[in-house]
This record gives structure tokens, C-alpha cells and sequence, in this order.
């Protein structure tokens, strides 16, 4: 995945401010410590990578709402925050980050994907290694979950802010922080933030649409829980050591001198002699 070096910090001078008649937001507005903060990483050619959740892990109080509103706000961008920049996967969220213009916002829809007891079907990628490495392209990274506590510890850490929102049109935001000497990460008020109502503008209806589609069925995450691997890995075992008991007492039964009822008496068999038999006949059927 390639990256952009930030230039020289003498060459640097402040992001481009967005004016476009399609932003539904007039981002100008918006100030404080959390946006400064962003601009200031900005200005370092940095990213920030945000876990956006609700009190109480809530559902249906605007996380998906204040995403689109602070993408809008905080994508510096020349084209500016697009439906585009939005994904319910996080495969494709993490490929956003090497294709999307410099200084853009993303968004991940239903980031409790990244939880710690869930695997990838099909692919073995540490996601928190990818989000590591993604440093140098102003990128603002939003994951929208129930709470921090369901995405794994490793994204935790690496991410800058936390913002968490108390109703429809308002979050807190808190900087994530690390005890110098307990080592331990906590977080410190930053900013109130209040935002218009998004409902309309097309990202934002782009996100509820991915979100239909996954609760009707019409779009699959290529993620599964790490549980559900291991259960289906398990009943797959226990066929292999079932055909294989079935196909030694066949043999038992056929080729030795050996009784159905001597033969359950073995054992490592673990079953009936009258099961013995049977086993038997349907293995000649």
C-alpha cells in the first residue's frame, strides 16, 4: 500500500479548506479543542483514527449521524467527503486508506467487526497492523460501535479520540491518554460537540442503505466470530474420528473372530455392541 511523505515542515501550511456547494454542513463553524486537535495533526501530516460510540452502547442516538456530520468537517480533500469514503466491512475500510484522496475522512460502519473473538473467513490480516502503518496521509478515521469495549485492545490503543455520543446531536470527546507510569489508557474530556441533524445529505443515506441491506440479507460480512470457527473446525474433528471408529469396528467385525459384544467391550469403541453391528451392516449396504 503506498504512502505519501508529508513535505518538509517549512513547506507546510495550513489543510486546504473545502468550499463546495454540496457539503450540507457549513464546516467553518466548528471549533474548538477536538478540531484544532485534527487540524494540528493535519498540519504534521498526520491521521486520526476515532472510535465513535453511545452511551450505554444505544442504538438508534446518532453515531451514524455525527460521523457523517464530522466527516464532512474534518475531510480536507479536494473532492471532500463522499458516500464513497463509507464501508460496512472492514477489508474494504482498510483498502479505503491507500485509494482515497489525501486529508479525506472514512467511516466504518458496525466496527464491533473488529472485536477481539472475530476472525476473517477467508484472509488472516491484522487489522490493527494496517491501522499502524496508515500514518502519513492526513486520513481521519472514524469506527462507529456500541462501545470501546467491543473492539479488540489493540485497535483501542492506537486510536487518538473517543467520542461518545449522549443524544441525537450531541457527543463528547475525549483524548485518549496513557498513564506514564501505569501504562494504563484513559481518557480525558476534550470538547461538547452539538451537530445539525444529517438525514438527506447522500453520504449519510448511503450509510443507512448498507446498513438495510445488511439486516435484509443482501450483503454478507466476509467476517465471522473466531467461536463460530472454532465450533465449525470441532463438528468437522468429530466427523473425521467418527468415520474413522466406524471403519475400524467394520473391520473388527468383518475380518476377525472377535463378537459385536466383545469388540464394544474394547475401549476406545464408546459404543453399544448391538451398535456395533449395526455400524457394520450399513457400511456393506
Amino acid at each position: 500500500m503506498s504512502s505519501v511523505s508529508p513535505p518538509p515542515e517549512s513547506e507546510q501550511g495550513p489543510p486546504e479548506i473545502v468550499e463546495r456547494d454540496d457539503v450540507p454542513v457549513d464546516c467553518e463553524q466548528f471549533t474548538g479543542p477536538f478540531f484544532q486537535a485534527i487540524g494540528k495533526r493535519k498540519l504534521e501530516g498526520r491521521d486520526a483514527k476515532i472510535l465513535v460510540t453511545a452511551d450505554n452502547a444505544e442504538t438508534g442516538v446518532g453515531k451514524s449521524n455525527f460521523c457523517d456530520f464530522s466527516g464532512y468537517v474534518t475531510d480536507t480533500s479536494k473532492v471532500g467527503f463522499k458516500p464513497r469514503k463509507v464501508a460496512i466491512d472492514p477489508p474494504e475500510f482498510f483498502s479505503k486508506y491507500g485509494v482515497v484522496e489525501k486529508g479525506s475522512a472514512l467511516v466504518l460502519e458496525e466496527g464491533e467487526q473488529l472485536d477481539p473473538r472475530r476472525a476473517m473467513q477467508n484472509e488472516n490480516v491484522d487489522a490493527s497492523h494496517t491501522w499502524q502503518m496508515e500514518r502519513v496521509r492526513e486520513i481521519i478515521a472514524y469506527i462507529n460501535l456500541p462501545s470501546p469495549k467491543f473492539i479488540d485492545n489493540r485497535m483501542e490503543e492506537l486510536a487518538d479520540f473517543w467520542i461518545n455520543v449522549e443524544r441525537r446531536g450531541r457527543a463528547r470527546v475525549y483524548k485518549k491518554k496513557i498513564h506514564p507510569t501505569k501504562r494504563k489508557l484513559y481518557y480525558k474530556t476534550l470538547q461538547t460537540v452539538e451537530w445539525p441533524n444529517m438525514d438527506g445529505s447522500a453520504s449519510f443515506e448511503h450509510m443507512d442503505a448498507l446498513k438495510n441491506d445488511r439486516l435484509d440479507g443482501h450483503s454478507e460480512s466476509s467476517w465471522v466470530r473466531e467461536s463460530e470457527v472454532q465450533e465449525r473446525i470441532e463438528q468437522e474433528r468429530k466427523k473425521v474420528v467418527k468415520a474413522t471408529r466406524d471403519e475400524w469396528l467394520t473391520a473388527l467385525y468383518n475380518q476377525s473372530d472377535l463378537t459385536a459384544r466383545e469388540i464394544a467391550a474394547l475401549g476406545p469403541c464408546d459404543v453399544t455392541f448391538g451398535r456395533v453391528g449395526q455400524i457394520a451392516r450399513e457400511a456393506s449396504e
